[in-house]
């Protein structure tokens, strides 16, 4: 829900003429959340609690006309007043900015055109500039279904992608976001099924792609679509997970393409691909050729593509914690190998009676390869050999009232791979994050809902506050990245 949506349920709910209730705006970010994005060549500013656009080279007073000239805008017009730095028009000089000019309802003739969280679609009348959809798994009174919202719509439910009555889940985009295939149908050989739909939604219109019964698997964990032309996903069959399976985005004959291995990623070809065995670690396959071992990732777990230059981003465990289980580090490593880079450690934090300690997990890449996002863990460790417990939990003592799960961001240096600067916090009690295309915004989730967090691509910090989807269902996140939030590409 967005800033102001929040205070108009408010003044709704107390039924009451509060100060600055029946105000258009208290800052540009105001305007942004309730009339979207300006026109072209323009800012929004707030001018005697007035939405009003102003020349982007001349935009008024920094603080949005509010005079207040506090210390939490800085009277600077950056990011700490809580608007995008340039809205994504250039003014940065970031490298994701060119181009970028069209504001939401803009006419386009390419995605490239549109601002930043926008792609260009069809529409009446012509092409224009639509904010991206979202797609999750939600569970609710309907059952286990897939789901989609434009990430800044708050006033309206995710919309459920089966026609399906029965349990679905596992969203996933095509290449160019024109389509969305999922899961439906319970666990099971010949119980689950493959499909995909096109968008806008139509009635009676889904494709079947392939089931349980052809693809010889119970389920289709860990599938992934974009960039390939093709699905992939890991068989299941009983207590075990292994060996990647592939189906044409169009639907056909499913093929077994490895005998073991797990969690496949996609190169930026949409060709090759990386996964993760117990006995080699890091492997990469491409069509007509055996599938190969990445010196250097022994060991290595759970890889990433970034679509910039194809470095692999992973998980590895540093010790194990008897109730916690391994505890994760990742590393980023060019896809021909090399040395790793390592990007998060497992850290301790001393105690009175113990320690915090905390290991990473749900990683991923944004897709330009300058960002990572992941979850740093904290549990409680006692000195006097009474279990480990993650914080937050019954028994975590070294920790009372404190996350599990908190969200960082790290920046990366594109040519080395390296970590540039320190880890930066984006949200406490967050997990699954997920960077847009575009690498400016980032959904996760938190208290079971799906939230959107625009960040500076500069630093990382958060720009204004996040978009909380309070509509719908429970977004689940109990299987990791199956149920990481998925931004239809551009």
């Amino acid at each position: 829900m967005s800033k102001r949506a929040g205070m108009t349920l408010l003044c709704s709910a107390l039924l009451v003429v509060m100060s600055g209730c029946g105000d258009e705006c208290k800052d540009p970010s105001d305007c942004t959340d309730d009339k979207g994005s300006p026109s072209e060549g323009k800012v929004w500013a707030c001018e005697s609690n007035k939405c009003v656009e102003r020349d982007s080279t001349n935009p008024g007073p920094a603080d949005g006309g509010t005079g207040d000239g506090g210390p939490a805008d800085g009277g600077d017009g950056g990011p700490a007043d809580g608007g995008p730095t340039d809205g994504g028009d250039g003014s940065d000089g970031g490298p994701s900015d060119a181009g970028m000019s069209v504001g939401k309802g803009g006419a386009c003739t390419s995605s490239v055109e549109c601002m930043a969280g926008l792609r260009c679609e069809d529409s009446t009348g012509g092409r224009t500039c639509q904010s991206l959809h979202v797609a999750v798994t939600s569970a609710g009174t309907a059952g286990t279904q897939a789901t989609a919202v434009r990430h800044d719509e708050t006033t309206t439910a995710p919309a459920a992608l089966s026609e399906s009555t029965e349990t679905n889940r596992f969203p996933r985009w095509s290449a160019d976001g024109s389509a969305v295939a999922f899961v439906e149908g319970a666990e099971g050989v010949g119980s689950s099924r493959l499909v995909s739909r096109t968008l806008p939604l139509t009635v009676g219109q889904s494709t079947a792609l392939t089931t349980g019964t052809a693809a010889e698997t119970e389920d289709f964990p860990q599938l992934e679509w974009w960039p390939s032309t093709r699905l992939v996903w890991t068989k299941k069959s009983g207590a075990s997970t292994s060996g990647l399976w592939s189906v044409p985005g169009a639907g056909g004959t499913a093929v077994a393409l490895t005998a073991s291995g797990v969690f496949p990623s996609w190169a930026m070809n949409g060709t090759s691909l990386a996964y993760s065995t117990n006995a080699e670690g890091l492997r990469t396959l491409t069509p007509g050729q055996p599938a190969a071992t990445v010196a250097g990732g022994t060991g290595g777990e759970q890889p990433y593509h970034n679509q910039a230059n194809d470095w692999l981003l992973y998980a590895k465990a540093n010790g194990s914690d008897a109730v916690i289980g391994p505890l994760y580090e990742i590393f980023t490593i060019p896809p021909t190998g090399g040395t790793g880079n390592l990007i998060a450690a497992t850290a301790s934090e001393p105690t009175s009676g113990g320690s915090v300690d905390s290991f990473i997990a749900n990683q991923t890449w944004a897709p330009d390869g300058t960002w990572v996002a992941y979850v740093r863990t904290y549990f409680s460790n006692p000195s006097d050999a009474s279990p480990s417990a993650l914080c937050g939990a019954a028994g975590a003592s070294q920790c009372p009232g404190r996350d599990a799960n908190v969200i960082f961001l790290r920046k990366i240096n594109p040519q080395t791979g390296a970590g540039d600067g320190a880890e930066v916090q984006l949200v406490s009690g967050g997990t699954l994050p997920s960077f847009s295309p575009d690498g400016r915004f980032v959904a996760y989730v938190r208290a079971k809902r799906l939230q959107i967090q625009q960040i500076n691509p500069a630093d990382g910090t958060p720009v204004g506050a996040a978009v909380q989807h309070s509509l719908g269902t429970d977004v689940q996140t109990n299987r990791g990245d199956d149920h990481r939030p998925r931004w239809q590409p551009r």
